[in-house]
């Protein structure tokens, strides 16, 4: 056999390979398209769910940052009013404040020896007094407040409130002319204010009961500082809520000794 006889026969077979190459890479493009449209198109969709997800995520963000400012907003609000509640409730006060300044200056135990001998003595008493009562004090804003002052603003108070009434109880025994039977615990009253003002005990031990008068406007002072922390929303450190607690806890002996005297309601 020739090679002319075999031509035909080569050039079909290579017209073969070639269409076979050509179809092979023609497949291969159109799946490497398919794929690659495929792969883009859910790439995409992935890419709107993610952010659509970040959409939702911020406006939880927003919502929530939303949230905690509003409620930071109320508790700022709050507090700016349990501070003027127990200002208001210091200066209801004012009565028996005046009363501390009057005492200041008499010597308990003869006034009230004289007076239980005197009735004159009692008149002039509750002459300086008059129009006073204690069972008249509105001290009931001072509750409302408590929880949104600080610990030491709340035991200042207390500490004020028990001074102020103690020279209001000693008031109360003199016009009762019952004499001087001083049924108030002088040690417990002298303890708290020095527990309360440290710095002053020299002065608690030279001038005793006429010298807690005159630590009143310093209390108020200390007082106007502690509701600037408080506004401020300050934390307390340990030391200052152990001296709040025990000046608290000596405040209330003072006051629930004198509810059970019935000097105080």
């Amino acid at each position: 056999m020739d090679l002319v006889s075999w031509l035909p026969s080569i050039a079909t077979t290579s017209l073969l390979a070639l269409a076979l190459w050509l179809g092979r890479n023609l497949i291969a493009t159109r799946l490497t398209k398919s794929v690659e449209y495929e792969f883009n198109t859910k790439l995409e969709s992935l890419r709107a769910e993610l952010r659509s997800k970040e959409a939702e995520i911020a406006a939880l963000r927003g919502g929530a940052m939303t949230a905690m400012a509003s409620r930071q907003i109320a508790l700022d609000k709050r507090r700016l009013e349990a501070v003027d509640q127990l200002w208001s409730t210091l200066t209801a006060l004012g009565p028996a404040k005046y009363v501390s300044s009057l005492m200041a200056v008499v010597k308990f135990e003869p006034a009230a020896e004289y007076a239980a001998k005197d009735a004159k003595v009692r008149e002039m008493f509750t002459m300086m007094s008059a129009g006073f009562d204690p069972n008249k004090l509105d001290l009931s804003g001072a509750a409302k407040a408590r929880p949104f002052v600080s610990p030491m603003a709340w035991a200042l108070f207390s500490a004020y409130q028990a001074i102020a009434m103690q020279a209001v109880m000693r008031l109360q025994i003199i016009k009762s002319g019952i004499g001087a039977k001083d049924l108030l615990d002088k040690n417990a009253v002298s303890k708290l204010v020095k527990t309360t003002l440290p710095h002053q005990a020299s002065y608690v031990n030279e001038y005793g009961e006429a010298g807690y008068h005159h630590l009143l406007e310093e209390l108020e002072g200390r007082l106007l500082k502690e509701f600037q922390k408080t506004l401020a929303g300050a934390e307390a450190d340990k030391a200052s809520i152990e001296q709040a607690a025990e000046i608290l806890k000596q405040s209330n002996e003072i006051l629930d000794s004198a509810k059970q005297k019935g000097y105080t309601t």
